[in-house]
């Protein structure tokens, strides 16, 4: 298969089944002829995507997460890799299925967590909380607040607010 076909077969791997025109699905069918195993891969992706996407309450997404796992062959050596998803599945089932509930998920911690670990990186040496907390919040955009009139003080304050809720979470 010719690299630059390869590349353009596999940014259409990314894009989802309904995007597609004629063209690009047939380029996508070559690919799943050269490698097999991404076909499966790619709808079980899409199938689940489908499942947080559509509005379904709790209960009828648990419904249909259990319709795709009865669509997996277990005895299937293919099948065996993306059944690890349902392993992850049943052991953080209640967990997954909340975020049915209000589609609230921990993005933004996960983000705040990301930020932490970069600038403890990007800052290595700094030995100080107060200094990389002030960095954090920086970062995550409360720069904003220091050009909106804000005083010192008041930015200190929220800072203080912002850690002592982040730590009451972690305690």
């Amino acid at each position: 298969m010719e690299q630059e076909t390869f590349r353009s077969q596999m940014w259409l791997f990314r894009k989802r089944p309904e995007e597609l025109n004629e063209e690009h699905e047939l380029q996508l069918q070559e690919l799943f002829a050269a490698i097999p195993d991404l076909e499966l891969a790619y709808y079980f992706r899409w199938g689940i995507t489908k499942i947080f996407d559509w509005p379904l309450t709790r209960e009828e997404a648990s419904d249909q997460f259990e319709d795709l796992r009865n669509q997996m062959n277990p005895d299937e050596a293919d099948n065996q890799v993306l059944l690890e998803f349902f392993k992850t599945y049943d052991a953080h089932r209640d967990g997954i299925l909340a975020y049915f509930g209000e589609r609230k998920t921990s993005g933004v911690v996960e983000g705040i967590n990301n930020k932490a670990r970069v600038i403890t990186k990007r800052c290595y040496g700094i030995k100080s909380i107060p200094t990389l907390w002030s960095r954090l919040c920086l970062d995550i955009n409360l720069k904003s607040l220091a050009t909106a009139n804000h005083t010192l003080q008041q930015i200190h304050t929220l800072t203080q607010q912002i850690r002592t809720k982040i730590t009451g979470y972690y305690s």
